[in-house]
């Protein structure tokens, strides 16, 4: 059974329950996030990331979190500077509060409890942003007339190379 999504959880508990949960989220919550979206802050209130995760121990008998983040983002196109549409389908799982000798034998990466809990829109949010291309752009490298494409064969004319006269030296035996 999932359940209703809240702001803060307390990880001992939710492990011990194997607390499952699932809902929406405003990504107008995500302000940080909002900063990376095209048109700023202003523009972000429209969206929304529906989220899914639950609470479980690993094989390290560590607290951990695993889940999944679907939502689409309004990125700026560093070609033409006009929004482009980015979706997101996320799959997570982090540790909660994995010593560092784990951590440095699992694949997994981690998450700190503050006086164990954990805020679950700073996790969305870390997710999300670490989910974002650092160069966003269309795929199709037209959205931008004055852009020069690769594809075009240069106008510098091809050189004889210098040392072809060498391989008539060169002898077979």
């Amino acid at each position: 059974m999932r359940d209703k999504l809240r702001k803060r959880y307390q990880v001992q508990k939710e492990v011990t329950r194997n607390g499952c949960f699932e809902g929406e989220i405003p990504l107008a919550e995500a302000r940080r996030l909002a900063e990376l979206l095209h048109g700023g802050e202003s523009d972000s209130t429209d969206g929304q990331i529906a989220i899914r995760f639950e609470f479980l121990r690993n094989e390290y008998d560590i607290p951990t979190i695993k889940g999944r983040l679907e939502t689409s983002l309004e990125l700026e196109c560093q070609r033409c500077l006009r929004a482009m549409e980015w979706p997101l389908k996320l799959d997570f799982k982090l540790m909660i509060d994995a010593s560092d000798d784990i951590v440095g034998h699992s694949d997994e990466d981690t998450i700190y409890s503050h006086d164990g809990y954990i805020d679950i829109m700073e996790l969305i949010e870390d997710e999300l942003l670490l989910a974002i291309p650092l160069v966003a752009t269309h795929e199709d490298r037209a959205c931008n007339k004055n852009w020069q494409l690769a594809d075009k064969k240069s106008e510098t004319p091809a050189r004889e190379n210098p040392f072809a006269v060498l391989q008539q030296l060169k002898t077979t035996d």
